[in-house]
């Protein structure tokens, strides 16, 4: 099933418009929402979403019906450069869903420091400023799971918690922590354990094996966290908007923990006064002025958003986002006694797969009878509902348990940790232990998550803060950096690179020239929007394809290049626009493919290219099971390895970049207006 799912997928997703690719995606996800809730296919999903609790509903559905054993997935650039693996010859990347936002400049009101009120200038008019906001947008990318690559082993990024019964004590202690209720182990009789929400407190038969105290235990947690009538929470203001009922928020709203049936909207403030919401849109991001939870979706039309025109109105009373929930929709309010036994008992499971707990007496035979009835909304709205439970529990446990064994001396020191990342004011610094017991290392700017300088220390025998003080003290690193982040912080953080990665590479498929990026030709003084940045080398080749290439200076003007010698000259950088690069690149990257040994670009998921010889240490693995090598090969590997290390030590650091004394500006060509003029 499996592989025809991930044929279909990928036919899909090639050779359409980017909304025409998440429009067949998504049709795919509810298809395989509707033939998932089989007993044997329903535990297979519960374990491939354990492994990917970060992630959404829709991706990990996705994964999962692409390939369902998937362990760990990233993209072909993070598998090759981080982690020294390459994509095995042939493969198909598993298509997932990505955020890709764009930047956007908008003119706002600028705000008092001190009283958050508009400022005004001399005319009593409100001052404006220039900022830049993102814009959501979403696309298709490719990842592969390890299982799709061969190279040098993996770090040991996170330890498994439940492997050493020796902790059983302190794993236990762990869950305990993640609720305020109290646990206690009493006779149930035979029952495994219940949640009194009269008493609010969890009880759990004692004298159980270990994996049914740990199982009875997720299970009962997950009903005090998701099915307590008296679990308290935030009261907004109910409103009125345009004659329906709703709620407001001064802050903003977490869409994905609303219950069905309730949509969330953001307040924009008008220009004189930004705590008076003027409009109702879909994201706001300057003048902000509230939120409003609905239990209609608004009409947009062809806008962008709906004024208010005096439509909101405060009745005065309080409620919750549940309590207004269940008041308004009684029926999808009240779930069945199965469907809480249902999600339950998913979340345990998938807690217990997560940290390598076998819970094998859970067969989920049930689940088809179960979901018979229910529609696809229904089925959706309850896998999201396990999808967050069981996230937040895995990260709530993961926390508990590294601060519980730090105190009780269980824990690794600092010295033996084999990762760690680290945050600055500007970047963050990456640093893992590699397969020779030597350190990589990576820096990752804040803003864009992109890689920006990385290397290798050789020295195996100090730990990583040692490591972590040389590699600073190697870059002059004046800033200072945090201590290791927590687990769950930095895997996300690790998550949105490899998103921003993708996307980056996705981007650099149409740039005329990958070795320079719109952010580099930015940064030298040049801002049109239009125009696609190029080296001199790149602008050589393009010139001699007939494109009309442009010289650009960083006082924000340009000026044609009219011949090679304009070229020659020209010290700064060069550029193409966009409409001109599109008349020429088909035939242009055609004949670069053609003069290229090599094609790393992975256009469409698949490698055409690419070499896929051994390297040492899988040609010393197959030696050491007793398998016949060949020399040739080894010296080959040894060699190619060589080269890529002397290759990584030699990249050019971006400080070294940054420090780069500017070309002199130079005013003797002809603006381009003028030229075309002529």
């Amino acid at each position: 099933m499996a592989e025809n799912k991930q044929t279909e997928l990928n036919e899909t997703a090639e050779k359409k418009t980017n909304k025409e690719r998440i429009k067949d995606i998504t049709d795919s996800i509810e298809k395989g929402i509707k033939e998932l809730f089989e007993s044997d296919k329903y535990k297979e999903y519960l374990a491939t979403m354990s492994r990917f609790h970060r992630y959404s509903v829709n991706n990990q559905m996705l994964i999962y019906m692409q390939k369902p054993s998937a362990t760990l997935v990233a993209g072909f650039n993070k598998w090759h450069d981080q982690f020294g693996r390459n994509v095995k010859k042939g493969e198909k990347g598993i298509k997932i869903i990505a955020p890709t936002p764009f930047k956007k400049k908008v003119e706002e009101t600028k705000l008092d420091p001190d009283t958050k009120l508009p400022m005004l200038d001399d005319n009593g008019n409100p001052i404006k400023e220039e900022k830049e906001i993102q814009i959501p947008m979403f696309h298709v990318v490719s990842v592969f799971d390890v299982s799709q690559t061969y190279g040098k082993p993996l770090p040991q990024l996170a330890s498994d918690l439940s492997g050493n019964v020796k902790n059983y004590d302190a794993f236990m202690e762990a869950i305990k922590r993640s609720t305020p209720l109290p646990v206690t182990f009493e006779n149930t009789g035979s029952a495994d354990g219940y949640f009194s929400v009269d008493e609010q407190k969890i009880v759990i038969r004692e004298g159980m094996s270990e994996t049914q105290t740990v199982s009875a235990l997720l299970h009962e947690l997950a009903h005090s966290k998701l099915h307590n009538e008296k679990l308290k929470e935030d009261m907004l203001q109910e409103v009125e908007v345009f004659g329906k009922k709703g709620l407001f928020s001064n802050d903003r709203i977490d869409v994905d923990t609303l219950p069905p049936g309730l949509y969330c909207y953001d307040l924009r403030g008008s220009d004189e006064d930004v705590g008076i919401p003027a409009t109702i849109e879909e994201s706001v991001t300057v003048n902000h002025a509230g939120c409003i939870i609905t239990t209609e979706p608004m009409d947009f039309g062809d806008s962008d958003y709906i004024p208010l025109n005096d439509e909101l109105y405060f009745t005065g009373g309080e409620k919750g986002i549940r309590e207004f929930w269940q008041e308004v929709f009684p029926d999808k309010a009240k779930i069945s006694r199965s469907t809480e036994e249902v999600q339950a008992e998913s979340i345990s499971y998938a807690v217990c797969a997560y940290f390598g707990i076998a819970t094998e007496e859970n067969s989920f035979g049930y689940i088809a009878s179960w979901s018979k009835d229910k529609d696809l909304s229904e089925l959706k709205s309850s896998l999201e509902t396990i999808n967050k439970t069981s996230n937040t529990m895995i990260c709530d446990i993961e926390k508990n348990y590294a601060q519980i064994l730090k105190e009780r001396g269980l824990d690794k020191t600092e010295d033996e940790r084999s990762d760690a990342m680290y945050e600055s004011s500007l970047n963050y610094l990456y640093i893992f232990r590699n397969s020779e017991n030597t350190w990589d290392y990576s820096f990752y700017d804040k803003n864009t998550l992109l890689e920006v300088d990385g290397g290798r220390l050789d020295n195996s025998e100090i730990g990583i803060e040692e490591a972590k003080a040389e590699i600073l003290k190697t870059f002059e690193v004046q800033i200072e950096y945090s201590e290791p982040l927590e687990n769950d912080r930095a895997e996300l953080i690790l998550e949105d690179i490899l998103t921003a990665e993708q996307s980056h590479s996705e981007t650099l498929k149409d740039m005329p020239d990958k070795s320079i990026t719109q952010k580099d030709m930015e940064a030298y003084g040049y801002s049109d929007d239009n125009m696609l940045p190029l080296t001199k080398e790149a602008a050589d080749k393009l010139f001699d394809a007939d494109a009309v290439i442009y010289m650009l200076h960083y006082d924000d003007t340009e000026a044609m290049v009219l011949d090679k010698n304009d070229i020659k000259n020209h010290d700064g950088i060069f550029g193409i626009e966009k409409a001109d690069w599109a008349a020429v690149k088909d035939n242009y990257l055609k004949n670069a493919e053609m003069s290229t040994e090599d094609d790393y670009d992975m256009i469409d998921g698949t490698i055409n290219n690419g070499d896929n010889k051994p390297t040492v240490s899988e040609l010393e693995e197959a030696a050491k099971s007793g398998k016949p090598i060949s020399v040739l090969d080894l010296a080959e590997a040894v060699k190619a390895e060589s080269k890529e290390k002397i290759a990584k030590s030699e990249r050019p650091s971006l400080l070294a970049k940054l420090q780069r004394p500017l070309p002199e500006k130079k005013n003797t060509e002809k603006p381009k207006s003028q030229e075309r003029e002529m």
